[in-house]
């Protein structure tokens, strides 16, 4: 397993965005094959860690833009994940954001391969398990922010999953 260059001492802090685009049959998301760990090989959000006085919002839209070359407006906070894994170990604190108004021209990346999937065929991609969790509420027309923790012993090994509903609170 290669080494993770996650600082091991504290909570990363970082923003994924889901961007959809078409209508009915034709509606598809961007999603990025990792290339490199955690979750190497599956499909996500593209997106990454907070820098030094971003917000989740400044990070989502910096992200964006560095990793698909789109400007997104308007990006909508959908889900608040709490991800830790005590193999690697890494604690992540993960603002989701949907996104369906962008600008630009799809770029090539250096985290993965880039892909406009249609949600039809989104079972054929091999998604990390607490994206699929969150991901029916991401389409979801519920205001509510979905909230979730799970933890790992292994990217693949789950040991304890929690969700906050807004009941709860």
């Amino acid at each position: 397993m290669t080494p993770p260059t996650f600082p091991r001492d504290r909570i990363v802090t970082g923003s994924l965005c889901y961007l959809l685009q078409g209508e009915g049959e034709d509606r598809s998301v961007l999603l990025l094959r990792r290339d490199r760990p955690p979750q190497q090989g599956l499909w996500s959000a593209p997106g990454g860690k907070t820098e030094l006085s971003e917000s989740p919002d400044d990070c989502v839209i910096r992200e964006i833009h560095e990793e698909t070359g789109l400007v997104i407006a308007q990006p909508q906070l959908r889900a608040i994940v709490t991800v830790f894994d005590a193999d690697w170990p890494i604690h992540w604190l993960l603002f989701i954001y949907r996104a369906m108004h962008f600008s630009g021209t799809l770029d090539v990346t250096q985290e993965g391969e880039l892909r406009w999937i249609r949600l039809l065929d989104l079972p054929d991609y091999e998604r990390p398990y607490a994206d699929l969790q969150h991901w029916p509420h991401i389409l979801s027309d519920d205001p509510a922010i979905w909230r979730g923790k799970f933890v790992y012993n292994t990217p693949n090994t789950l040991l304890e999953e929690v969700r906050y509903m807004m009941s709860d609170l």
